[in-house]
C-alpha cells in the first residue's frame, strides 16, 4: 500500500505533469529558460532539449549536465545528462532524462544526428525511449521521435522548426494509458550585432493554447552572457546567466511563475579542446 506522504507526493507529481504542459516543455534547458523558454533556433550545447538541429555546427566533443528544481520541490525535479560528438559526417547526441522519485518517475533516452545539408540549411532526427514508472502500478514504454529545422536566412537571421512526437504515442500502465506530449515550435533569432540577439517563438502543444515565448541575450563580455524574457499569458518572467570559464560553461536560468513561484535551472558544459 501506498503510504500517506507517498500518495501526497504523486498527486502533486499529477498536478505538476499538468501544470507544466501549459508552459513552455524547454524550461529543463538552462540557457532556454532563460531567455523565455526560447531555444528552438539556438545553436548551443543544450539544443538536443530543443531543437537538435542546433548542434550540427559543433565541433568540439562535449558532456552536459542539468538540475531543473521547479518550485523548489526536490520531488518534482528533472536531471538531464547531454553527450556531443562531431565527426565526419555530422553531429551525434545523446541525451538522458529523468523527472519525478520513486512514487512516479518518468526516464527517456534521446539519441539524435545532425547535419548541415548546406551552408545555410541544417536538419537532424532523434529517436527516444520513454519508461513512465508508478511504483504501486508497474511501468511501461514508449518510442518516439524529434524532427528539428534551423534555415540562417542571412547572417543576423534564423528561423528554426521543431517537430517532437509526430506519432502521438501513448504509454500504458496495466489499464492505464498516457498520452505523451506532441509538439510543434516555430522560431525565430535576430542578431543585429555580435554581442545581443533576440528570440521569439509559437509552441503547440497537442489540445492547449498556442505559447507565445520571447527572449534575450546580451554578452557583457566575452565570457559573460545574460539573458531574460517573458512566456505565457499571464506573462512569466524569466532571468539568466551564461559563463565560459576555461573549458567549461555555466548556465543559469530562472523563471517566476504567476500562482506557484520559482523556478530554477543549473547546468554545466565541458568542451574538449579542439585539435590544431
Amino acid at each position: 500500500m501506498m503510504s500517506p506522504n507517498q500518495f501526497l507526493i504523486w498527486i502533486a507529481l499529477m498536478l505538476f505533469a499538468q501544470v507544466t504542459r501549459g508552459q513552455s516543455a524547454y524550461l529543463n534547458s538552462p540557457s532556454a529558460m532563460g531567455k523565455g523558454g526560447t531555444g528552438v533556433s539556438t545553436f548551443d550545447s543544450w539544443a538536443s532539449l530543443s531543437n537538435p538541429a542546433g548542434t550540427s555546427k559543433h565541433s568540439q566533443t562535449g558532456a552536459s549536465a542539468s538540475y531543473y528544481l521547479p518550485y523548489f520541490i526536490n520531488e518534482l525535479s528533472a536531471k538531464n545528462a547531454l553527450i556531443l560528438l562531431p565527426f565526419k559526417w555530422g553531429v551525434l547526441s545523446t541525451h538522458f532524462q529523468q523527472f519525478g522519485n520513486s512514487s512516479y518517475q518518468e526516464n527517456s533516452i534521446g539519441i539524435a544526428y545532425s547535419k548541415s545539408l548546406t551552408p545555410k540549411l541544417h536538419a537532424a532526427f532523434q529517436f527516444n525511449i520513454q519508461n513512465n514508472r508508478l511504483s504501486q502500478s508497474g511501468s511501461g514504454h514508449q518510442f518516439f521521435s524529434n524532427m528539428g529545422l534551423i534555415y540562417e536566412a542571412s547572417e543576423h537571421i534564423r528561423v528554426g522548426v521543431a517537430i517532437v512526437n509526430p506519432e502521438q504515442s501513448t504509454i500504458t500502465i496495466q489499464d492505464n494509458t498516457t498520452a505523451l506530449p506532441s509538439l510543434f515550435v516555430l522560431g525565430f533569432n535576430w542578431g543585429p550585432s555580435s554581442n545581443f540577439d533576440i528570440s521569439c517563438e509559437l509552441e503547440k502543444q497537442d489540445d492547449y493554447k498556442s505559447l507565445f515565448k520571447l527572449g534575450f541575450q546580451y554578452e557583457i563580455i566575452e565570457t559573460v552572457w545574460l539573458r531574460t524574457g517573458v512566456f505565457g499569458k499571464p506573462w512569466n518572467y524569466t532571468l539568466g546567466l551564461g559563463l565560459h570559464i576555461f573549458d567549461f560553461q555555466l548556465d543559469i536560468g530562472m523563471t517566476n511563475h504567476n500562482i506557484l513561484g520559482l523556478s530554477s535551472c543549473i547546468g554545466i558544459t565541458y568542451l574538449l579542446k579542439q585539435k590544431p
